[in-house]
């Protein structure tokens, strides 16, 4: 009985520690970032948008027009 009580203690220590080690990390991240990461997420949103979701919009598109010209 006492182990398993030493078991949750150990696991509760541990739990502690890793939500700990959790917000400091947050903090950091969140102390890092600036106006130069932010720009870089719009940079990438906007590629992803043209290169990936613009050609998937017009072969839609395209089969649409096609479908509709028949």
């Amino acid at each position: 009985m006492s182990e398993q009580i030493d078991v949750t203690q150990e696991l509760e220590k541990l739990q502690q520690r890793v939500e700990q080690h959790l917000e400091e990390r947050v903090e950091k991240a969140e102390s890092k970032q600036g106006p130069l990461p932010s720009l870089w997420e719009a940079i990438r949103s906007i590629l992803i948008g043209l290169f990936i979701v613009g050609p998937a919009a017009a072969i839609i598109f395209g089969v649409l027009a096609a479908l509709a010209g028949k």
